[in-house]
């Protein structure tokens, strides 16, 4: 009798630990999912924008990304990763090749690293935004 109270207590304290790390992982999910939808795209004409390396940066709750990135002759030439925070994110960072040959930030995202390439987008879409011309 006593062994069957410490399995029910047992499997009882088992199903609640499940229970809260589900529900964890269940919220930051939903916090991800939004940060995303509410990451920040400049629509950039770099024919606009002068010569010079510009800053920028953009983060959700789980991905930070800070960049510079350098324009030439109205051309993205370099593109440089100061800070990326992630979790399984590091490959990401190829994105920025196919940014500097495309010479635009809206590229497709890296294929298993989808969160950390939107604002890796969003961080060097707001560093081109700063390079626009005063008019």
């Amino acid at each position: 009798m006593k062994r069957k109270r410490k399995t029910v207590i047992l499997l009882a304290v088992v199903g609640l630990f499940v229970t809260l790390i589900l529900s964890m992982f269940l919220s930051m999910y939903i916090q991800m999912d939004r940060d995303l939808k509410n990451l920040t795209y400049y629509e950039t004409d770099l024919s606009a924008i002068e010569d010079g390396i510009y800053r920028g940066a953009a983060e959700t709750a789980m991905v930070k990304v800070a960049v510079e990135v350098e324009v030439i002759d109205h051309k993205i030439t370099g593109i440089n990763i100061l800070k990326h925070d992630n979790g399984l994110g590091k490959k990401a960072e190829q994105i920025t090749g196919k940014m500097i040959k495309m010479n635009t930030y809206d590229v497709d995202v890296v294929s298993g690293a989808t969160s950390s390439s939107l604002v890796i987008k969003s961080a060097v879409s707001d560093a081109l935004a700063h390079g626009k011309r005063r008019q």
